[in-house]
């Protein structure tokens, strides 16, 4: 290195000829770049000596032809580095945490969702001869809130309950597998009273995960024990499901939950912001009510509210605050949420149209079916009063209570051009949900 040839050749003239030659001459270069120079000494004296006497003229500034500042780093020869004993944590599984808000008492439901809750918490108390339980719906509609109020009450009646995310059960798998420890992974999964799987379209293109929990499944099943699962889709929708899991999905009841309408989201408001001990008048309440439409987003704007108060060191809530608190969650929350845009979009796609042939006049029958489905998932999907529907569709809204209609009955009958429409369309949405 002809930087540290130069720097040599000026020491000798401040140090001497024979002190840079018996000290630094002989230091090994092993390698070097343009901004790091490696040097090896012979011994621990020579280091010491280095780092007593160079070290300092070094560190006022040695630099290559570029005036870039070229680091020493010096190591002594056959100086063995302490091993570092690596103590890989031992193979270990573990429930996901439950938390004790999410239980049936804090549980709102709308009318539509009465039944669904009268038959989780018959099951959680008592047992039930439907197995497994498959409870779908879209996302915060509060399908993890009663999963884990299940695991609550199945724990207060000493069974031995698990409850994770599908999330968990992969990295359990992938864990044992890494880590040779598959008997204890199974003995653990398949020796349960109860198991609680959240969220199980996770699964989706995992196959190696599939077929351990197809396993699994089996294994309790056949043992008569209770199984939980939650997806987001109903189990005939799912993608990337192995067919012989989708069918054990179908062997029990499946569950629909609906999202809360804005009278029981406002129900939610008051609840969450009580538990929060957040005050709020009745303009901020319908600011939140209007820009957030899941009890999850609902949550998540109540939680960064309390946050911002306590780092502002003020727990004032007026309109003004709370808009400019939560402007970022709403962006994200105009670009995640599904509108009737969106459906339009996605219905003229599958039907191979624009969406100006759904939204237009003509009643050729190319273009009236899609525009019902579109009305009917506007309906279900958005809660949209007919009114409103018809405003966008250039309809009165007796013509969309009838497109409704014809829709849910070929829907129910499952004609199949509908129903094959439906399960696509939904899957398509189902990441605005």
């Amino acid at each position: 290195m002809k930087a540290w040839t130069l720097f040599l050749q000026d020491l000798e003239k401040t140090i001497g000829v024979s002190t840079t030659r018996k000290w630094l001459y002989s230091l090994k270069i092993l390698k070097f770049d343009a901004w790091n120079l490696y040097l090896e000494a012979e011994n621990h004296f020579q280091a010491k000596w280095f780092e007593e006497h160079i070290r300092p003229i070094i560190m006022k500034g040695f630099y290559n032809e570029n005036f870039h500042k070229i680091k020493i780093h010096l190591s002594v020869k056959n100086l063995q580095k302490p091993t570092k004993i690596k103590t890989e944590k031992p193979f270990q599984i573990v429930s996901d945490s439950l938390d004790t808000y999410l239980s049936f008492p804090f549980f709102i439901a709308s009318d539509k969702n009465l039944m669904t809750l009268k038959l989780l918490k018959e099951a959680s108390q008592k047992g039930i001869s439907f197995n497994p339980i498959f409870l779908f719906g879209q996302k915060g509609s509060g399908k993890t809130h009663l999963l884990q109020a299940c695991a609550q009450l199945f724990i207060e009646r000493n069974l031995k309950t698990f409850f994770v995310n599908a999330q968990t059960f992969t990295s359990h798998v992938v864990d044992a597998i890494r880590k040779g420890s598959m008997q204890e992974f199974r003995k653990t999964y398949r020796n349960l009273d109860v198991l609680i799987i959240d969220d199980i379209q996770i699964l989706a293109n995992k196959f190696a995960t599939q077929e351990e929990f197809f396993h699994t499944f089996n294994t309790l099943h056949s043992e008569n024990k209770t199984i939980l699962i939650s997806s987001n889709v109903a189990p005939n929708a799912m993608d990337n499901i192995e067919s012989r899991l989708i069918s054990r999905f179908e062997w029990g009841i499946s569950l629909f939950l609906e999202k809360l309408e804005k009278k029981e989201l406002k129900l939610v408001v008051k609840s969450q912001s009580s538990l929060l001990n957040i005050e709020l008048d009745q303009k901020v309440e319908k600011f939140i009510l209007e820009n957030f439409k899941s009890i999850r987003s609902i949550k998540k704007a109540l939680k960064t509210l309390l946050l911002k108060s306590h780092l502002e060191n003020s727990f004032s809530f007026d309109l003004n605050s709370v808009k400019k608190h939560l402007s970022h969650l709403i962006e994200e929350e105009n670009i995640t949420v599904l509108n009737h845009d969106k459906i339009v979009h996605e219905v003229s796609i599958y039907f191979g149209l624009t969406t100006k042939d759904v939204l237009g006049k003509s009643q050729t029958r190319e273009c009236t079916l899609p525009r019902q489905f579109s009305m009917y998932l506007c309906r279900e999907l958005l809660k949209m009063p007919f009114m409103k529907i018809g405003n966008i569709f250039k309809r009165d809204h007796s013509t969309v209570m009838t497109s409704v209609k014809t829709i849910k009955k070929n829907l129910e009958t499952k004609e199949i051009e509908i129903y094959s429409a439906f399960v696509e369309v939904t899957k398509k949405l189902n990441t605005h949900l």
